[in-house]
């Protein structure tokens, strides 16, 4: 009998966690929707600005599209794969740099430490990381990259005639989003050196020179770099992982990395956002 109650405590114990997770998951999400929502309205006040930055980054884009025409008119091979195939990884890369530049909370988030303005923050509910890094996006930015984006690579998807099923297109979806989870940690990782250096001229100059990396196709480079920037610092993951599976390029391995290692990124970056609020000095102190 002691035994029968004792799981009926156990059973009621763990329905109440799993409800306090569903309702703080729930609370996240309404959140990311709310800043959604006032950071477009927000943009949308200033309309001129709003759309000079989509001119500017559209323009930008024209400039991409221009290179990856000459590519793809060349007719050769890149690092075996054929123009088509190219097509997929480079639009996976102005995709996921719409993404980062989405991530406008955490582009903000240095000036916030060296300011001392993280205290309005640090007494409202919830994560601290959570309302930083997610309370403001930049659309003008996000828009022109993502959507060229996406236009490329269903441009490449159709060159190639690729399946559109659960298993090819589905799997590119999911390591898509693998990719989209890492870019923000790997965006997050270099803006948390705020907390310990004041110039960041120098973080910005290499975290971009990495995330350039991504512009082809990895199988252009040697093989070290390869093996870097797929397991030292794993950037590649962001953009190749996708386009490798929808080919059937992606071992076993491979695949069980490209979901490991954005867990791991995220973990250090969550470790490393801790132990830099241990030394904010707010603008009060």
């Amino acid at each position: 009998m002691d035994g029968g109650l004792q799981k009926i405590h156990c059973y009621r114990r763990v329905n109440m966690q799993t409800a306090k997770q569903r309702s703080r998951l729930a609370w996240y999400l309404r959140m990311t929707y709310e800043f959604v929502r006032i950071s477009l309205k927000n943009q949308l006040e200033y309309r001129l600005n709003f759309i000079a930055g989509i001119l500017v980054e559209s323009a930008y884009m024209c400039i991409k599209m221009t290179y990856l025409i000459v590519v793809v008119n060349a007719g050769k091979d890149v690092g075996g794969l054929t123009p088509d195939m190219v097509k997929i990884f480079i639009g996976t890369y102005m995709f996921m740099t719409g993404i980062a530049m989405l991530l406008a909370g955490i582009f903000f988030m240095p000036n916030k430490v060296l300011r001392g303005e993280l205290d309005l923050l640090m007494v409202k509910p919830g994560s601290l990381q959570f309302l930083q890094t997610m309370g403001s996006f930049d659309f003008a930015m996000a828009l022109p990259n993502c959507s060229c984006g996406i236009a490329v690579m269903v441009w490449g998807w159709r060159s190639l005639a690729l399946p559109v099923n659960w298993q090819t297109f589905g799997g590119f979806l999911f390591f898509l989003g693998c990719g989209m989870f890492m870019t923000y940690g790997f965006t997050l990782i270099p803006q948390i050196l705020a907390f310990w250096v004041s110039s960041f001229s120098g973080v910005y100059a290499v975290f971009w020179a990495l995330w350039d990396y991504n512009n082809m196709p990895m199988a252009i480079y040697p093989k070290l770099i390869r093996e870097i920037g797929s397991f030292l610092i794993p950037v590649f993951l962001i953009t190749n992982w996708a386009g490798l599976f929808a080919l059937g390029r992606l071992s076993p391995g491979m695949m069980a990395w490209g979901i490991i290692a954005p867990v791991i990124i995220f973990i250090v970056a969550h470790v490393m956002w801790r132990f830099g609020i241990r030394r904010y000095t707010s603008a009060n102190g």
